[in-house]
Parts: structure tokens; sequence; C-alpha cells
């Protein structure tokens, strides 16, 4: 799945993905692949799966997204700065 990180949390290591339909998914530090948590910012490109709900999850919370990489295409952002949708220039 592609999606776009919303929202990041850089003191409790977790954060927000919206995919391409808008739905909102929950990540923390440990489901990011080759990348650190400290390098990605709001507005970054990323490829994830989503984890199906397991016991102890309760259903109002946001779905979990797993194996996080940034996407082919997504550009490293400096010290935590928004980056733009695409490129310019």
């Amino acid at each position: 799945m592609h999606g776009i990180i919303r929202e990041l949390v850089l003191d409790r290591g977790f954060g927000f993905i919206t995919d391409q339909d808008g739905r909102e998914y929950f990540f923390h530090r440990g489901a990011l692949m080759g990348v650190e948590f400290e390098d990605l910012t709001a507005g970054q490109e990323v490829e994830f799966m989503a984890r199906p709900p397991e016991a102890g999850d309760d259903p109002s919370e946001h779905p979990r997204a797993v194996s996080i990489r940034l996407a082919a295409d997504a550009q490293e952002a400096p010290d935590h700065e928004r980056l733009a949708r695409q490129k310019t220039g």
C-alpha cells in the first residue's frame, strides 16, 4: 500500500499514515524498515502493509501499519521539515 506520513509524535516514537483512500493507520517506530524514525517527516511518501487486527486490539483504534519503508521516489527530509507533495524545479 502507498501512503503519506500525516503526523509524527517524535518524543513517543509513533505516528500516523494516511493511505490513498484517506484511511488512517497508526505506526510505531519498530515497524520501520531501512529508515530511522528520526529521519522521517510529515508529508513523506511511504509504502507499508496493514496488519490484521489482533486479540486485545480496541475496535475504535486506527488499524496498524507495518513493514514501512520510504516510497521509491520519496525524498529524504532534512531536519523534520514538511516536504512538498511533488518535486519542483
